[in-house]
């Protein structure tokens, strides 16, 4: 369990979704440092972003929790360029 607790570290009117993204985005931002440095973690990375949420170095004014790019509409032909990811289908 992560201490402290969501409720303590959220504001009246911020949403726990956007929270959980937020952690979930600063810690993935922190994992990649640490792989690119080659600097070893003491502590797992939503731990760290955890706690840089509840000491307020980290607030969710300052992150981007939209999804990534626009969403695409689903279309019943795949583009030429992509490789079908179906399987075949055995019959008995």
């Amino acid at each position: 369990m992560l201490r402290p607790s969501m409720s303590q570290i959220l504001k009246p009117g911020e949403s726990y979704y956007e929270f959980v993204v937020a952690v979930a985005r600063r810690a993935r931002e922190i994992a990649s440092d640490a792989e690119r440095t080659e600097t070893p973690l003491e502590e797992k990375p939503v731990t760290m972003a955890v706690q840089l949420f509840a000491s307020g170095e980290e607030t969710l004014a300052n992150m981007d929790v939209s999804i990534e790019g626009p969403v695409a509409p689903h279309s019943e032909e795949a583009p030429e360029s992509e490789a079908s990811t179906e399987l075949p289908v055995q019959e008995a």
